[in-house]
């Protein structure tokens, strides 16, 4: 069991958004989709900086899957000086359940935390980005107990799933398993990247500051709760001028 560091928490004692992006690696997203990602990364985390409150109440990290699983970005305080490395693409191999799981790790470390330390919380989010399918060594084995372990989770209403598929070339049938709530995974095509990334940062930022008001949307309690963001918000979001 990994030991609980206070000081990785901050003094806030605001009700927190743990966040975790899950991205894929694998070579097909090379070039401009690689590119387009960093740069909505980099956009996000911008838009959460821009606002003390926000920056102090959202918790975020970030695994990749492609060659390996790699924790890019642990969970921690956000500095407002330091920004995020450049993310790269590598290989054709995509271990999605495996960096999926990673994901889940972490979440369930980072609320562990969050209980011994008395702080609330809401439910947590882990956003899935792929543009292909489960592949390599066991992938399909370790997609279906990722999918398994999403699907309990959000069916106690404890895990908001975003998954998101780039392109063609997407297995949506796979990807949609992932959610039992969203009837379809968001489809994007890269050059969306700014867009998603901006409607995520927004969304996030109205979920803590209805927390930091009088918790009219969400109950206060050691557990939990909230509504996940509606899919259909995310469309219309995108037809915005």
């Amino acid at each position: 069991m990994t030991e609980i560091n206070a000081s990785d928490f901050g003094n806030s004692t605001k009700r927190r958004l743990p966040i975790c992006f899950c991205l894929d690696t694998s070579g097909s997203m090379q070039g401009d989709p690689i590119k387009q990602l960093n740069m909505g990364l980099q956009n996000f985390l911008s838009s959460i900086k821009a606002n003390d409150d926000t920056r102090s109440a959202t918790d975020i990290s970030i695994i990749t899957f492609g060659s390996s699983v790699d924790i890019v970005l642990p969970f921690g305080k956000i500095a407002k000086d330091k920004g995020l490395p450049e993310i790269q693409a590598s290989t054709s191999l995509t271990p999605i359940g495996e960096g999926v799981l990673t994901a889940l790790e972490l979440l369930d470390a980072r609320k562990r935390g969050y209980r011994e330390l008395g702080i609330k919380y809401f439910q947590p989010w882990i956003v899935v980005i792929t543009d292909g399918a489960p592949m390599g060594p066991n992938a399909m084995a370790n997609y279906k107990a990722a999918v398994e372990a999403c699907n309990e989770l959000e069916r106690n209403d404890k895990l908001v799933v975003f998954n998101i598929g780039v392109g063609n070339a997407v297995d949506y049938d796979l990807l949609k398993m992932l959610s039992i709530k969203r009837p379809e995974p968001i489809s994007v095509a890269s050059a969306e990247f700014g867009k998603l990334f901006e409607f995520l940062g927004s969304s996030s930022s109205s979920v803590v500051s209805s927390g930091m008001n009088d918790d009219a949307l969400y109950n206060i309690s050691t557990e939990p709760e909230g509504e996940s963001v509606d899919v259909d918000d995310f469309f219309k979001f995108l037809e915005e001028e």
